[in-house]
């Protein structure tokens, strides 16, 4: 009864609200292993929507955006304007730290550019982008970057966050870690804060996936180990949106950099996105796809009492192409979640863990799976 209860409330919170107000994979990671090009055509799920803008960088044929909650495509309808109208200052000024006192008249001018639903959606929902309130605290993962910064300052830990930020020299970063943030941060009730359903589902964790993970105070405890100390963190966008509350000239996604503007807004005829299930898109399309990225959609799908995942495989494999790749991120360690009969239709094509070690700017998946359609 409990796990109903826990599953129906986070059926609730993803389809009654915008999860993400930032895309949270790695897009320079996922390019560099699914090499798209000109005849590429890439189904997706939509996220936020930047990972779609940073793939037309590499100039693919189409790109077909498919996410169950609507607010995710009016997210990416939003920026989709904003690129349509052709100013990257607009652009800029929502995007970059989420706040802007021209938030109205910008809509304003790009509103007639929404499709009926995201219009009627961010006709109420514009003001999120004033100084007051600020987008990138809006949202569920809006809320979850509040929690966690809490309880960073309740903790007294901003000095020793600001500090491992900025820091260049591993050994310090580590010194920092190890003596002043480790030690708080996983004691008390704040050893408690990964393992919070209520704080997870915020954050768009669902509970197939934490309880696939044993341990979620010790793997969050070597993810951010990775993350602040060995990697480091001070031209990581995605963590230090989350810690800072905004994108700065120097450290940014690259739709919102102005060298990009032009190219990515000749590739918008190639963007499209559509709201439903994976399953219902494909099954209404005689559409063939060379490439699908699937994010940690799959982990939904497992262990939920139905047979979601087995009818979305039939679907997918039916729409690949020869030698499809499929990337996806999971908290599995190897595919055997998936349904038997996909072991025998697709191979696994190697990703070294130390490039995702050294690379991964999110890193909090502990699998990346790049599969390729055997037939």
């Amino acid at each position: 009864m409990k796990n109903s209860l826990s599953n129906l409330w986070f059926k609730y919170l993803t389809s009654h609200f915008l999860i993400y107000n930032t895309s949270w994979e790695d897009p320079e990671i996922d390019r560099n292993l699914i090499n798209l090009h000109p005849t590429s055509d890439l189904l997706m799920i939509t996220s936020a929507g930047d990972n779609a803008f940073d793939y037309l960088l590499d100039y693919p044929s189409s790109i077909d955006c498919i996410d169950i909650n609507p607010y995710q495509n009016a997210l990416l309808d939003l920026k989709y304007a904003l690129f349509e109208f052709g100013s990257f200052e607009k652009l800029n000024s929502m995007f970059l730290t989420g706040k802007t006192k021209h938030y109205q008249s910008i809509f304003n001018d790009i509103k007639h550019l929404l499709n009926p639903h995201s219009l009627n959606f961010w006709s109420s929902n514009i003001h999120w982008f004033s100084a007051d309130k600020g987008f990138y605290n809006s949202g569920l993962t809006g809320y979850f970057a509040g929690v966690l910064n809490f309880l960073i300052d309740i903790k007294g830990l901003r000095s020793a966050v600001n500090s491992i930020i900025t820091e260049t020299s591993p050994d310090k970063r580590a010194r920092i870690f190890e003596t002043e943030i480790a030690p708080a941060l996983w004691q008390g009730f704040s050893q408690h804060f990964w393992k919070s359903k209520l704080i997870l589902s915020l954050a768009g964790v669902p509970d197939t996936q934490r309880g696939s993970i044993t341990d979620l105070n010790e793997y969050m405890k070597t993810t951010l180990w990775n993350l602040f100390v060995k990697q480091g963190v001070n031209k990581n966008y995605f963590w230090k949106l989350y810690l800072e509350g905004n994108y700065t000239e120097t450290c940014r996604p690259n739709y919102l950099k102005k060298e990009n503007f032009e190219l990515i807004r000749s590739q918008l005829h190639s963007l499209s996105h559509s709201t439903g299930t994976v399953t219902e898109f494909l099954n209404t399309s005689s559409k063939k796809y060379s490439h699908f990225v699937l994010l940690d959609h799959q982990d939904w799908l497992v262990g939920n009492g139905t047979d979601q995942l087995e009818k979305e495989w039939i679907s997918i494999l039916r729409s690949a192409k020869p030698k499809a790749k499929i990337l996806m991120r999971s908290v599995h360690k190897n595919t055997e979640f998936l349904p038997p009969f996909v072991q025998s239709k697709v191979k696994p094509v190697p990703v070294s863990t130390d490039y995702l070690l050294q690379n991964d700017r999110v890193g909090t998946y502990p699998s990346t799976f790049l599969l390729e359609v055997d037939v």
